[in-house]
């Protein structure tokens, strides 16, 4: 298994997409997030020109910058997913130096999940830490306060499950194209827009999730417990079916 992780591991960070998709999710949220907060910082809470005119409570401000990351989050594990299938067949050289198909799936997963936890705290970290420098909010930016820290854990939660989910989408599949199609929709604002008239939407993996980091009194979102259960509900049922199928079908 050690051999496995460490194979799988080189394969994963000596990918260019890799590096490309984590560089820019982190060095363009960031940039971003300074430019929101220094934007909108002299402007009173009902400002015409601000995407909301109801006052965002201050442990929540900043997280809007998700959706960015998120995209490339998908992409990122879309491709981990399907592109050992493409015309190279790389997934029967991995199959044959380690013919134990559970341990190679468990493996790819766990990596793609600790990988995606990285990128996501630091990227979104760095952005509430630039969203209170920017803007005057109240809140040191430097140590934040208990409730910002507990939306920055359901934030990595949610990108990482998202990140799962997708893998499993593009396992099933065979391909990066799926899980793309499926859930980019979602989480560039689909799934919020359907919650705004539809309750069931709420239950969308991607909007179960946004429930772990946004405002619960804004009631687009489900309690954020709840919205936790609920997506890591998604990507246990998704593994479920993709690791069955990794190892039972034939390449």
């Amino acid at each position: 298994m050690i051999a496995l992780v460490r194979s799988e591991t080189t394969k994963l960070l000596t990918t260019k997409a890799t590096w490309i998709l984590a560089l820019v999710t982190v060095l363009g949220t960031l940039p971003m997030a300074w430019t929101n907060s220094a934007s909108t910082a002299d402007l009173p809470a009902d400002s015409e020109l601000l995407f909301s005119s109801v006052p965002i409570p201050p442990e929540y401000q900043g997280f809007e910058m998700a959706g960015f990351g998120y995209v490339l989050i998908v992409a990122l594990a879309a491709l981990w997913s399907g592109s050992e299938y493409g015309s190279g067949k790389q997934i029967r050289t991995t199959l044959l130096a380690t013919p134990r198909r559970l341990r190679v799936f468990i493996a790819k997963a766990a990596l793609l999940a600790v990988l995606v936890a990285l990128i996501a705290f630091a990227t979104m970290t760095g952005t509430i830490i630039i969203t209170h420098a920017a803007a005057d909010t109240g809140i040191d930016p430097w140590t934040l306060t208990p409730a910002i820290w507990t939306n920055l854990g359901g934030v990595t939660l949610a990108w990482t499950l998202t990140a799962l989910i997708a893998f499993a989408v593009g396992t099933i599949a065979r391909t990066a194209i799926l899980p793309l199609i499926l859930i980019v929709p979602l989480v560039i604002g689909v799934g919020d827009f359907l919650a705004g008239f539809w309750s069931g939407a709420k239950f969308l993996p991607t909007t179960a999730g946004a429930a772990m980091y946004n405002d619960p009194a804004s009631g687009s979102f489900l309690d954020p417990a709840v919205g936790g259960l609920v997506q890591a509900g998604w990507a246990i049922v998704l593994l479920l079916a993709a690791g069955v199928a990794f190892t039972r079908r034939d390449l």
